[in-house]
């Protein structure tokens, strides 16, 4: 695997043991080990490329005859090649924007490094610009408490948003919540929390959908540093072997961004750009402009980047310490308080995006929140029987017995994200529970497809999941399941 050529054309399948008129090829590639992804013909030797197509794939003797005078022929010495890989789960902009120009603050695990940090990305700027920093964990503050007042001592006067690991939550300082108009007496929206401590105080801590009442204030970034850390975005990608992306969080300034690059022949590579419905803080404006932009995304649609695809979170995060993830309780019921919109909304819209011929991606933390994913694409089945669209679980981490046959049923495809699973262990959420079941799925029958969930793991690498996949004790899945699912 460490010999992975990346690039390989999508369609690498379709190409067996079949030519494309051409005397000869630009390159040809001999002696090697293709997997195909084709369960006619898994394993070829070699293939040849005209232009950026390939015209053949098959045995060492038939590609010889495209080799010509200019012809560059490639021994590749038995080392393995296999198709670009899909990426189900990426946030490019978001990536991009972190990783290249944010405050970064995920080695600075006390608090006294966290400042130090901070006011080392506060030099040159007003007192009274904005400070957005991140990711910070909960275990970095004393005694697991992160709290606004650690931040007052050393930023009175500047407003500090502390974005937490899995972009769910924050951290937000006094002279924050002073300009966001957030006090004691403000009331939690649906679907978050403004977090308190035990004399009633704010702690400074927004949960899920509160922090809708601050994003709004955070400055935007310049067009120029967008395009920027998404040309880098991409390149990084390529650099993983990674030729698509589903892009989980399509706002306004992704779209523009990525028409501009392919507009300029920049992107290289296939973009499912999936809009946000549902959040508007992740969205950045109201949920009804959300929805006049996905009903104009034809007019951000290019030659790399399809825009018919939607992405909507049903519940929060199965981490500590608020894990808001929407499970099953021990009557059996959804955890309907967690669910982050509204059943009834959700089958609604669901239903909508259907009819319209796009593909929605629901983020599913907890059991109980796949489950009322799946019972909106049954309403949307019931509603147009004649959808042939795979609509999408993302995580899908935690799956009931009784839910598991339904993916098959309604024809819905399980992600599975971040490709940390070798990191985590084999349980999740509060109590533990088993999670990550690539075998039990597969088992099931359901189509599965993997992601990073880039931006929350360092880098849009899938093969330390590959590893995980492998690797799962009695969850554990073959080699061609595993790469099917990092490809076609």
């Amino acid at each position: 695997m460490q010999h992975l050529i990346s690039g390989l054309c999508s369609i690498l399948s379709l190409c067996l043991g079949t030519t494309v008129v051409a005397d000869t090829a630009d390159r040809v590639y001999l002696n090697g080990r293709i997997y195909t992804v084709n369960e006619a013909q898994p394993w070829a030797e070699a293939m040849a490329i005209q232009g950026d197509r390939l015209v053949f794939v098959g045995g060492n003797e038939a590609a010889r005859e495209f080799i010509g005078a200019s012809t560059r022929t490639i021994d590749l010495q038995g080392r393995m090649v296999m198709p670009g890989i899909h990426d189900a789960h990426s946030h490019l902009l978001w990536a991009g924007l972190h990783l290249n120009y944010g405050c970064r603050l995920n080695e600075q695990e006390t608090i006294d490094g966290i400042i130090s940090k901070l006011k080392q990305c506060a030099e040159g700027k007003d007192k009274s610009e904005w400070l957005l920093a991140g990711l910070i964990q909960h275990t970095f503050f004393p005694n697991n408490k992160p709290h606004r007042s650690w931040l007052d001592k050393a930023f009175p006067d500047t407003p500090v948003y502390l974005r937490e690991m899995t972009f769910h939550h924050a951290l937000l300082n006094s002279k924050a919540l002073e300009v966001a108009g957030i006090d004691k007496t403000t009331p939690s929206p649906y679907g978050g929390e403004i977090i308190k401590d035990e004399h009633g105080e704010l702690t400074g801590e927004l949960v899920e959908s509160a922090t809708i009442l601050a994003t709004g204030f955070l400055p935007r970034e310049p067009v120029e540093r967008q395009l920027n850390a998404l040309r880098w975005a991409v390149a990084i990608n390529n650099q993983y072997g990674i030729t698509s992306v589903q892009d989980a969080a399509s706002n306004l300034d992704t779209l523009r961004g990525l028409d501009a690059l392919d507009n300029n022949h920049e992107l290289t590579l296939q973009v499912a750009a999936h809009l946000i419905w549902g959040s508007p803080g992740f969205g950045g404006m109201s949920n009804e402009d959300l929805l006049a932009l996905i009903d104009d995304r034809a007019k951000y649609q290019t030659q790399h980047v399809r825009t018919d695809f939607v992405k909507m979170w049903i519940d929060g995060s199965p981490t500590p310490p608020y894990f808001t993830q929407a499970d099953i309780d021990d009557q059996g019921q959804v955890e309907y308080s967690r669910i982050l919109i509204t059943p009834d909304k959700l089958n609604r819209m669901m239903a909508r995006f259907d009819q319209a011929g796009i593909k929605v991606k629901m983020h599913v933390a907890g059991a109980g929140a796949a489950r009322v994913a799946l019972d909106a694409i049954e309403i949307a089945r019931r509603a147009n029987p004649q959808s042939s669209i795979r609509h999408e679980l993302g995580h899908t981490n935690l799956i009931t017995p009784q839910d598991k046959p339904r993916f098959k049923q309604l024809n819905v495809i399980g992600e599975m994200s971040p490709s940390v699973w070798h990191l985590y262990g084999r349980t999740l959420g509060d109590p533990p529970q088993p999670a990550w079941e690539f075998k039990t799925l597969l088992d099931h029958g359901v189509l599965m497809t993997v992601g990073t969930d880039w931006v929350i793991t360092p880098v849009p690498n899938l093969f330390p999941g590959l590893q995980g996949m492998l690797l799962r004790d009695d969850e554990s899945i073959d080699l061609v399941s595993a790469l099917r699912m990092l490809t076609i």
